[in-house]
């Protein structure tokens, strides 16, 4: 006879896990596995199997600190992938219930779990159920996030050694640069939006967890082989990263696991989430599975074509030049900076960091040529400097134009930009976006990415791409100081084979005309 209804507590909880319904059957019906991965199931074991289909359990379990105990018959239709469970003895009155399997998008599997049960302890069974309730369905969610992660865990497994695997593609993570294209986000969706105060309309950004916000389908190499991705977005705004790093990367782990739930092989880190990413590198290696990139392999690789491109057509003799990179101690300046100490006669590196600075030169000692000068003044260090690359990661401009001499040639590969983002006034310095790729195929999210088109790309999120084509699914740009030569190189092949070239010279959403260049390089040397 079935309880009184005002005494039941009843739970159901849904949740989509990414693999095929026989695969979940597996994981559910194998449950001496779950003190593995659940750190409240004590102990569960199998007592007795009395037929394929019918066996008892006995359990051992916390919810919320409450100790429960009791023994099951679990009943399997493998035809219509159900168990149902039901307890013959414990802690509890009345305990049964039911898991069901059914299809979901992309060989997913939504489960569906509904309980009830009844404590059956005068007085408290009348007060109890609704938090009983809340206390079990957390337990289940806590149950089924865990199974999650355990299939997530067994897919990405071996990723790089798989002939054969139902992972592919890439995906992108992004976030606005600063908190006005973040409003011209809001607006493409809603152009007569009203906007609240600045501090709400943050605060209510902080919240949004991360999500997928576009499928890119069918981008195609100029092999003709394509690959399909997704971009998903990261709610995050620069400066959240000084004013809060462990909530920024807790909102990079979230995007990590997005990118997992839609079977992507690899996910790159754009902007400053690869920065929060390596300021917690165990934190973000140990919460997620899929291989994971900064794109500064390809973005080095661009910034060096570029500079390289640039000096030429501004006649600019670099084994006679001076180089100042601002923020020259991480992964980009660093790698740009061993490049060139063998090209240049002087490199000058900034960082607010006086121990990094001194790492760093020591390391350029060695490595090439160049005299190696360090200064924690960005605005001195450009003054004399014939080529400078801004690359520090900051979330406001350090430079304006004013500090730049005649003819000097300025690569911002900062995001945001390290200089002035704005209608650049004089006409005697040549300073271009570095880091961004000319693509094969368009690439067009439908809302702004700060690009003047959607032929072009910053080059991190065009490492995923490149890496997806080759399905090469590692930590490729990955590990501060692993932005070898070698790794440059083999990123710039590939970039060539499917047809990603430096892009177009450009400032702001302005691309640079060779008449432009010309009158820079004429007025310039009128200047000097």
């Amino acid at each position: 006879m079935n309880p009184p209804i005002n005494e039941l507590i009843e739970v159901s909880v849904t949740k989509i896990l990414p693999a095929r319904k026989w695969k979940v059957l597996r994981l559910i019906t194998h449950i001496e596995r779950f003190p593995e991965f659940m750190p409240n199931v004590k102990s569960c074991k199998i007592e007795e199997k009395k037929s394929r289909t019918t066996s008892v359990t006995s359990w051992n379990v916390e919810v919320d600190g409450i100790p429960l105990s009791w023994k099951q018959v679990d009943q399997i239709d493998f035809e219509n992938f159900k168990v149902r469970f039901k307890a013959i003895e414990g802690d509890l009155e009345f305990f049964e219930g039911t898991w069901e399997l059914q299809d979901a998008e992309e060989g997913k599997t939504r489960v569906s779990v509904q309980m009830k049960a009844r404590v059956g302890i005068p007085i408290v069974t009348q007060t109890i159920p609704q938090v009983m309730c809340e206390k079990i369905g957390r337990n289940f969610l806590m149950m089924l996030e865990a199974m999650n992660q355990i299939l997530v865990a067994y897919r990405y497994k071996n990723i790089g050694d798989r002939k054969v695997s139902d992972l592919s593609g890439f995906a992108v993570i992004g976030h606005p640069y600063n908190f006005q294209h973040l409003v011209r986000y809001f607006k493409f969706f809603k152009p007569d939006m009203k906007l609240p105060s600045n501090e709400f309309v943050a605060g209510l950004f902080d919240l949004v967890p991360s999500y997928k916000a576009y499928d890119i389908k069918n981008f195609k190499s100029k092999t003709g082989k394509s690959v399909d991705g997704c971009f998903v977005m990261c709610p995050i705004i620069p400066d959240m990263v000084e004013v809060s790093p462990e909530r920024v990367v807790e909102k990079v782990v979230q995007a990590c696991r997005v990118a997992e739930q839609y079977g992507m092989g690899i996910v790159v880190l754009g902007g400053f989430t690869s920065i929060a990413g390596e300021r917690f590198p165990k934190v973000l290696m140990e919460s997620v599975h899929i291989p994971v990139t900064t794109g500064n392999a390809l973005t080095v690789a661009l910034v060096i074509d570029g500079i390289e491109e640039a000096a030429r057509l501004m006649g600019c003799d670099l084994s006679r030049s001076k180089m100042t990179i601002i923020g020259g101690t991480g992964d980009i300046g660093s790698a740009v900076a061993r490049y060139f100490s063998e090209k240049v006669p002087e490199i000058t590196i900034t960082s607010r960091n006086e121990k990094n600075l001194m790492d760093t030169e020591r390391t350029l000692f060695y490595y090439g040529k160049a005299k190696i000068k360090t200064s924690r003044d960005s605005a001195q260090a450009v003054r004399n400097a014939d080529v400078v690359l801004a690359a520090a990661s900051v979330s406001n401009a350090l430079l304006g134009f004013e500090n730049f001499k005649p003819g000097a040639i300025i690569c911002d590969v900062g995001y945001p930009k390290n200089i002035s983002y704005t209608e650049c006034n004089r006409k005697d310095i040549f300073i271009f976006s570095g880091g961004i790729t000319a693509l094969p195929s368009e690439f067009n999210l439908g809302f702004d990415l700060g690009l003047p088109n959607p032929r072009v790309l910053y080059g991190c999120f065009a490492e995923a791409i490149l890496l997806a084509l080759e399905d090469r699914y590692e930590n490729f740009s990955w590990g501060k100081g692993n932005i070898s030569r070698d790794r440059v190189e083999l990123i710039r092949i590939a970039a060539k084979k499917h047809g990603f070239e430096l892009a177009p010279f450009f400032w702001g959403n302005r691309l640079m005309t060779p008449e432009d260049i010309e009158q820079i390089r004429t007025v310039a040397k009128g200047t000097v």
